[in-house]
């Protein structure tokens, strides 16, 4: 018996937009994470009025058997007497020929631009092409064959980038594992665990859980700032012209930004007790100093606004004595993380230039003068840079 096939996945929720709102170019084109159990299309029986090889458009086509719509993926059921099509799997639905497949990854045929807008993958996501610049894509495993310019890029585990990754500033790249890609030019790169890269880094500003690894010996890293919780491995550092370039090895980067971050939140709230303090006493100096000749209405309102500081004073210390203990838990956890390091050192195979500011575990120094392939570690009994 034949069937008219309305698909139901693959259009924009909710009604047609208003013509008179402004058109969002980035909204995503492609179809959305769709769960299991979730209906993806309805069959409509033809009767013998209605041809059975009536053309098909983008939502709806015709099949000889209802049991050609079905794949591994879906399964028939009945909706309110209706012959409906639902997920037996969580993916991304598409119609392959006469059947509708559900994948568990999605890929892209192409760049991710203007026709495929923002794209937000709770699973595995390929894109074979590069990720244009402005454009947003976020997913759990993430591989990229082209190159990412630009864009906010989010990658909750692995992320492999077969071109390079360019000018990614104005948000950091975020990978939750690990990063693999060709070269890394004036970008800002967020890595759990390590990065590697074939090529060379300019001018960019990385943090890596665990190693920085530049993969070859002609490999170069000049310019930007580079931390990483154990090791750098790199053929050149720097460049002849003494380009500023700042290494900090051997502190977990993310564990360093936390007590950073917090520290400087402890300084806005001593700023506050500090000045709740200072008009407390202004209060109160001017209301012994005015005593007997005050006008008592504006006595009470100064009493008043005593009261409410002094309120807030005492939640604000609080406050402040909870910020102090997780500070010193803070402090404790970077000094434990350097302490049990013994894995952190500079390795350099072809040449180190002049002008690189080192810093390993508490030691820090400044390269002053050139040098050939050389390992530099931390003295942990001189606490001094050594070769």
């Amino acid at each position: 018996m034949p069937y008219r096939v309305t698909l139901l996945f693959g259009k924009e929720p909710g009604n047609d937009p208003d013509s008179r709102e402004a058109v969002d170019h980035y909204r995503s084109s492609i179809a959305n994470k769709i769960a299991a159990g979730q209906v993806l299309a309805q069959l409509h029986p033809l009767t013998k009025s209605e041809p059975s090889d009536k053309s098909t458009s983008a939502d709806n086509l015709t099949i000889s058997n209802r049991d050609d719509i079905i794949s591994s993926t879906v399964e028939l059921a009945e909706d309110d007497g209706k012959l409906v099509v639902i997920s037996k799997i969580n993916g991304f639905p598409s119609l392959v020929e006469q059947q509708i497949v559900v994948h568990k990854n999605l890929t892209i045929e192409g760049d991710i631009n203007f026709r495929t807008g923002n794209i937000d993958c709770p699973g595995e996501l390929l894109i074979k092409g590069s990720i244009m610049s402005g454009f947003k894509v976020k997913a759990e495993n993430l591989t990229v064959t082209g190159s990412i310019e630009n864009a906010e890029v989010e990658c909750r585990g692995n992320l492999v980038c077969a071109g390079g990754i360019v000018a990614c500033r104005d948000y950091p790249l975020i990978c939750g594992n690990n990063l693999w890609c060709k070269y890394l030019e004036n970008s800002h790169i967020e890595i759990k665990n390590n990065i590697f890269i074939s090529g060379s880094s300019l001018h960019s500003f990385i943090k890596a859980g665990k190693n920085i690894i530049l993969c070859h010996s002609s490999s170069v890293l000049v310019g930007g700032k580079c931390e990483a919780g154990n090791s750098l491995y790199c053929g050149t550092l720097g460049a002849k012209w003494a380009t500023p370039t700042e290494i900090i090895l051997g502190c977990e980067p993310f564990l360093a930004k936390n007590l950073a971050d917090h520290n400087q939140q402890l300084e806005k709230l001593e700023t506050e007790l500090e000045e709740l303090q200072e008009r407390i006493e202004q209060i109160n100096t001017f209301l012994q100093h005015e005593e007997g000749q005050t006008i008592p209405h504006d006595a009470h309102r100064l009493q008043e606004e005593r009261g409410l500081l002094e309120s807030k004073l005492n939640f604000i210390n609080q406050k402040h004595k909870t910020s102090l203990t997780k500070r010193d838990e803070l402090e404790r956890q970077v000094k434990s993380y350097k302490r049990t390091n013994f894995n952190c050192s500079l390795y350099l195979l072809e040449h180190l230039f002049s002008g690189i500011r080192l810093t390993i575990k508490d030691a820090e120094t400044r390269i002053e003068e050139e040098s050939p392939p050389i390992t530099l570690t931390v003295d942990e009994l001189q606490g001094e840079i050594v070769s």
